[in-house]
């Protein structure tokens, strides 16, 4: 059964942030394929998209192309657009990419963050050590601590001082992160998430740099190595 019936808003853009409505639906688009709701392989057909949210086909096309330059989305000859597949070799390449550039990011904010950064970063842990990783089914993520964490990894590289970067990152993060939503086990084996993000943090903010990449690098690794393991996501 198609899932473009499912399609669902966006979370809300952080604040002091206006989204237009190509940016919306962009948006829209982006978090429907990474959370799968739509699955990998499925067809996405620009009339029906269009139908399904009430918008016109150009907007439709122009997004699905930019969902197609950050790998979200392929375009074929005679088969048009379709959800980008998974696979254990895409997996693999795409952490090993993402760990050196979130790396990167960080070695850059340690650099040249001030006052202001640690400060958005004692205010991200804080957020998250209060959250909750499990939801009430006792398997699934919380989206409460999903959006905390998200945001803890986004005020840790925030003063890297490169947009090009971090531009990159969040597009290597979202690849990533519909790995994880794809996994339906990989929560089964322990983790102590908490003392990894603290671990990080110190490091960061007692300017350790070489450490903090280590650990970094670590943890956005095991998270990988984890997916694996448990076979949750439907790798080819």
């Amino acid at each position: 059964m198609s899932t473009l019936s499912t399609l669902r808003e966006p979370p809300p853009p952080a604040p002091g942030i206006k989204r237009t409505q190509a940016t919306q639906l962009l948006a829209r688009l982006r978090n429907d394929i990474v959370h799968g709701h739509m699955p990998p392989g499925e067809r996405l057909v620009i009339s029906t998209l269009a139908e399904a949210i009430g918008a016109g086909q150009t907007p439709i096309r122009e997004a699905l192309m930019r969902l197609v330059s950050e790998g979200l989305v392929t375009l074929e000859d005679q088969r048009g657009f379709s959800v980008a597949p998974v696979s254990r070799d895409e997996l693999l390449e795409l952490t090993a990419t993402r760990a050196e550039i979130e790396a990167l990011a960080l070695r850059w904010a340690i650099a040249k963050g001030d006052d202001d950064w640690e400060a958005s970063v004692l205010g991200a842990y804080h957020r998250l050590q209060k959250a909750h990783k499990l939801a009430g089914d006792g398997h699934s993520i919380d989206p409460g601590w999903e959006e905390r964490h998200n945001h803890f990894h986004a005020m840790l590289v925030g003063a890297c001082g490169n947009k090009v970067l971090l531009q990159l990152r969040a597009q290597l993060y979202d690849r990533a992160d519909r790995y994880r939503k794809l996994s339906t086990r990989y929560l089964k084996a322990p983790r102590d998430d908490l003392g990894e993000h603290e671990a990080i943090m110190k490091a960061a903010l007692a300017r350790n740099c070489v450490e903090a990449e280590r650990l970094l690098k670590a943890h956005i690794h095991l998270t990988a190595q984890i997916i694996l393991d448990e076979g949750g996501a439907p790798m080819r």
